[in-house]
């Protein structure tokens, strides 16, 4: 019988350096991490793949990105930073996200402990382990270590604000980055209890059985209190919510990743970003649209990213929350027109209202309301000036389909994929369905060469009420139609997908969650 001995190298570290590296190169990011893992010999021979680091208002954040920043090797392969923009609340929630004082299970004395922030259920620590299906441990933290924990975060964020450790620390990648191109700020990076949609330092730092509400700054869609932040001064409707002594800039400072960052890239020349993300639409949030109503810095700030050279990529989630009701005033003004014709070179656009559409129709109006409220997208989107675009996407918005067609039809031959997504209809009769006809039958797609037919990329209402963070897309359901002689998904429905019609059920904060509707 023939031995091997225990200090032969795996098989895979037999193979050429060449072939290995090849075979590392198709590998993501978890796989990585749990070759590494395996043994020290495959620790040091699989490299460490690091494109994106993570800012906040969070030591822990800075210090790793810092010391990123300062690796010789690693800096090299950076080329995001995502911006936490999602801050710890200091006071109960004016927005009600948060949980109430009272819950089941605690019993009133645990409830009414001065030492216990409003926020903190005792039960929660059961629950984390019971969805993982885990037993919880015998030896665990007395209730008010998380309020410590917490207390904890809340004075170093408080700090870190105070003295702008961040934004330096955001300077100077700039500087330490070479490969940089793409920036993103976003309030939904904690997303869901189980699932965030990133993990940063400071995540994953947190201790099994912690929890508080969703760190988020920014007002959300519910809120109904989204109002102007240009320069005419303060405004009772946010006061309402957030307080009388809530000043206009401290309202503007709710969204302060943003302004930041858009400061820091418009006063810097030598940078070499040419991506911007500005998320939210996952929470129902995104940048304040009434930037657009007047000029102001937060406005002037975007325009000299968007007018540099090579600026080839932008998704721009916007807060619209009652925007039909203000006539589409952050539309109309032409303040966005004129900042996304800027972008000449620009390859992706995706802009994601957070109107109240529903089935293909605004949630806050009756048919006999919407006569005169269209607006075309000509006054929004310059087409004539991207001769080079790949990706179209439009998310939140009432329109009429002889437009969208008009607009489809217009966008050049470089286009490989469209979203049109949450749209509301303004003519009778007129929904997902007879877009799609038309679509078909108009766009000469389908007389493209394989390669070259856009995709289409549709979420659309489900006739069964999901988690807010779950959605049905009916992607290629929507390509079988249009260039395969499939079915239309919405034929018979309109703008509702049933079960059994090609829909997929995906999670906003799980991109590994995929499964047929």
């Amino acid at each position: 019988m023939k031995f091997f001995s225990s200090k032969a190298p795996p098989k895979l570290l037999q193979l050429p350096k060449e072939l290995r590296d090849s075979v590392y190169l198709h590998l993501d990011n978890s796989d990585i991490k749990n070759l590494r893992a395996t043994c020290s010999a495959m620790n040091r021979d699989v490299p460490l793949r690091l494109s994106r680091v993570f800012l906040s208002a969070n030591s822990l954040n800075i210090k790793v990105f810092r010391a990123v920043a300062d690796h010789e090797r690693l800096r090299h392969s950076v080329t995001e930073i995502v911006w936490d923009d999602a801050r710890l609340n200091t006071q109960h929630d004016p927005e009600n996200r948060g949980l109430p004082v009272q819950q089941p299970g605690c019993t009133s004395w645990f409830c009414s402990s001065p030492f216990r922030p409003w926020w903190f259920k005792r039960r929660s620590v059961d629950t984390w382990y019971r969805k993982r299906g885990l037993k919880e441990p015998l030896r665990m933290w007395t209730w008010h270590s998380p309020c410590i924990c917490y207390k904890a975060l809340i004075k170093d964020q408080i700090q870190i604000i105070a003295s702008d450790v961040d934004i330096e620390a955001f300077k100077y990648g700039l500087r330490r980055f070479p490969a940089l191109k793409r920036v993103t700020i976003t309030p939904s990076t904690h997303g869901t209890e189980l699932n965030p949609l990133y993990k940063t330092p400071m995540i994953k730092a947190l201790p099994p059985g912690f929890y508080c509400p969703a760190p988020r700054a920014w007002p959300v869609r519910t809120s109904m209190y989204n109002r102007r932040i240009g320069p005419a001064g303060p405004f009772e409707t946010y006061q309402e919510t957030y307080g009388i002594n809530c000043t206009t800039e401290a309202y503007r400072n709710r969204w302060r990743g943003y302004r930041a960052v858009t400061r820091v890239l418009a006063k810097d020349e030598q940078h070499r970003v040419t991506e911007l993300v500005v998320g939210g639409n996952e929470v129902g949030s995104g940048i304040n649209c009434h930037i657009f109503d007047q000029p102001c810095v937060e406005y002037s700030d975007l325009v000299n990213l968007l007018q540099r050279p090579g600026f080839s990529y932008l998704c721009l989630d916007l807060l619209t929350e009652n925007l039909e009701n203000e006539d589409w005033v952050s539309y109309k003004s032409g303040l966005l027109h004129a900042a996304l014709r800027k972008a000449k070179d620009l390859k992706h656009i995706c802009i994601r209202a957070s109107t109240g559409i529903r089935g293909g129709e605004l949630e806050s109006f009756y048919f006999e309301d919407m006569e005169g409220m269209y607006m075309p997208l000509s006054r929004i989107f310059p087409i004539d000036q991207w001769p080079r675009l790949e990706h179209f996407g439009l998310s939140g918005f009432f329109l009429n389909i002889d437009d969208v067609i008009s607009v489809l039809d217009a966008l050049p031959a470089s286009l490989r994929s469209v979203e049109l997504s949450h749209l509301a209809f303004l003519g009778d009769g007129d929904n997902y369905e007879s877009l799609l006809f038309i679509m078909r039958d108009t766009l000469d797609w389908r007389f493209r060469p394989e390669r070259q037919r856009p995709t289409v990329h549709i979420i659309a209402t489900a006739n069964q009420i999901f988690p807010r963070h779950q959605f049905v897309e009916v992607n290629e359901a929507v390509y079988s139609f249009l260039y395969g002689g499939g079915e239309n998904p919405f034929e018979g429905n309109g703008c509702m997908i049933h079960r059994g019609r090609g829909g997929m059920v995906r999670d906003m904060f799980n991109s590994e969650f995929i499964e047929p509707y």
